[in-house]
Order: C-alpha cells, then sequence, then structure tokens
C-alpha cells in the first residue's frame, strides 16, 4: 500500500513539476535580459538627438575706429549662423510605414482623361496631325467611329473612353503592336489621346444583329463556354451577346469578323500583350480556326 502511495505522488510530482519547469523556463527566455522574446515598449529607444555644432571660442572685439563701419558679424542677430559656417544636419527621419504606401497605384491613362474636351477630339480626329505623322483618324475609322469597309479596322464608336484611352497608351508603349497605330500614339500627347478617347467614347456604337450567323458553337461559347478545355463564357468578360462589361472589357457586338480574328491571332502570335493576366492569350491558344470564324461571324452580324 506504501509503495503504491509513494507511485501515485511521483506521477502527479512528475506531471505538476515538469510543466511547471517548462513554463518558468519560457518565461525566462521571453523576458529575460538577452532573450529572444516579444519587443517591449520600454525596450525600444528613440534615436538620438544629432550632437549640436561646437560653438567657436569668444574673441575680445578688435578697438573699432569712430570713422570704420560696424562689421557683418557684429551686425548679425543672435542666434543666426555666421556666413559659410556649416549648418547642422538635419535628423534623420525614423524609418517606418506611411499612409501612401497602402494606396493603390493608378495607370497613367487615367490623368489623361481629367478635363478632356470631346470638341476639340473630334478637331484632331478629322484632320490629324500632319506634321506629326498622325493621319486623321477618320480615314480609317470613320466619320462617326463606325468603319464603313470593315475589314481589320476597329469600329471606335461604342466603346468606352476608358478603354480607347489604354489601348492608345499601350500602342504608345509598344505592349499592343500594330506598326500604323505604334506611329499614331507616338505622335500625339497624352492630352490629346484623352481628347480623343473622351470623343469616340460620346459616339453610339452600330446597330446590333449580333447571334444571327456564327451557329450554334459560337452561342455555346459566348454563353456556356467549354469547361472541358478550360474556356470561360465570352459573356463573363464581355457581356452576354458581346454587348460590353465595364469600362476596360470592351464591346464585341458590331465588329467586323476580321477585325475579331486579326486580335485573336494577335494575342495568339504575342504581338498583343496588354491584357489583364494573360487571360486572352490563353483562350485564344485553345480556340481552334473554326471557333474564331463562327464567333467573329457570331458578333458581326449579317454585312
Amino acid at each position: 500500500m506504501i509503495e503504491h502511495r509513494n507511485g501515485i505522488l511521483i506521477a502527479v510530482a512528475l506531471m505538476v513539476g515538469v510543466p511547471a519547469i517548462t513554463l518558468l523556463a519560457t518565461l525566462h527566455q521571453m523576458f529575460g535580459t538577452g532573450g529572444d522574446g516579444p519587443i517591449r515598449a520600454s525596450a525600444v529607444q528613440a534615436p538620438p538627438a544629432p550632437a549640436p555644432a561646437a560653438k567657436p571660442a569668444p574673441q575680445a572685439p578688435a578697438a573699432a575706429s569712430p570713422a570704420s563701419p560696424a562689421s557683418p558679424a557684429a551686425a548679425a542677430p543672435a542666434g543666426a549662423t555666421p556666413a559659410g559656417a556649416a549648418t547642422p544636419a538635419a535628423a534623420a527621419p525614423v524609418p517606418g510605414r506611411s499612409a501612401q504606401d497602402f494606396s493603390a497605384s493608378r495607370p497613367a491613362w487615367e490623368g489623361y482623361l481629367q478635363g478632356a474636351d470631346p470638341a476639340l477630339g473630334k478637331q484632331l480626329a478629322a484632320s490629324g496631325k500632319p506634321a506629326a505623322g498622325v493621319q486623321a483618324c477618320v480615314a480609317c475609322h470613320g466619320q462617326a467611329g463606325i468603319t464603313p469597309t470593315g475589314g481589320i479596322f476597329p469600329n471606335l464608336a461604342g466603346l468606352t473612353p476608358e478603354y480607347i484611352a489604354k489601348q492608345l497608351a499601350d500602342f504608345r508603349q509598344g505592349t499592343r503592336k500594330q506598326a500604323l497605330m505604334n506611329t499614331v500614339a507616338q505622335g500625339l500627347s497624352e492630352q490629346e489621346i484623352g481628347q480623343l478617347a473622351a470623343y469616340y467614347g460620346s459616339l453610339a456604337g452600330p446597330p446590333l444583329h449580333v447571334g444571327e450567323t456564327g451557329g450554334e458553337a459560337a452561342r455555346k461559347l459566348d454563353q456556356i463556354g467549354d469547361g472541358a478545355r478550360a474556356l470561360p463564357a465570352c459573356a463573363n468578360c464581355h457581356g452576354l451577346r458581346g454587348l460590353g462589361e465595364g469600362p476596360l472589357l470592351p464591346r464585341l457586338a458590331g465588329q467586323s469578323k476580321e477585325y475579331f480574328a486579326d486580335q485573336i491571332n494577335a494575342f495568339r502570335n504575342g504581338s498583343r500583350q496588354n491584357d489583364d493576366v494573360g487571360v486572352m492569350r490563353a483562350f485564344a491558344q485553345r480556340l481552334t480556326d473554326s471557333e474564331v470564324e463562327a464567333l467573329g461571324q457570331y458578333y458581326a452580324g449579317p454585312r
């Protein structure tokens, strides 16, 4: 019986003593001197203030003659730094965070649209800037932003000012490549890009005939996609029937089938790389040629 009682006491002592010793050791490491514990407010010391500049030893003033003018040093007010003397160094800023460290960055082209005048954009679209090698926009994009001949020239009417400004900025920087448009965008000022974007963004788009051609395959890609090939529905980004979704997701409805195919191929070969995180480049790689043609007809409608 005594041995049994002694065994119980030893077991209880071990159960209580070992955790207690561990806890005390941990507290000593955290709060003791030299430990790797949490930083306490009392341990954070402010940076020392810079030492003041040593003052020169006073000198006995020389006897001034009645005719001699007062010296500049004598005329200087008390506390002023003499000319040529070293200025005390300013205190080094304490490193830390500011509110601006957490501000979202904004693209430069947003500033192009601030105060942009559509009337000036209309004049620029009609006349161009011949001295800078910028031809009139109406030559390719039509008088009202609707290309009369179709082809690979897009309709600008119906697109948002934000989308047009971004595309012109991308042409200017080379992230979207097309020889003529790269030259045009580089000949425009930031203010002129904003004016053109404001003008074309104010125009109504072409008449809509979406879905009248292209067949069932195109309708399915537009509305449902193809999950087996990781192809999301086009409507997820461009709106149902390609009517546009948000300021930077362009309207596809009414664009010519030639322009649609030209842009899909540009995403495929990498000459256009201004899509968000490569979404369109990946999408274009998974489409077949027949699907590209069908989608182009679907969004363009009959001629």
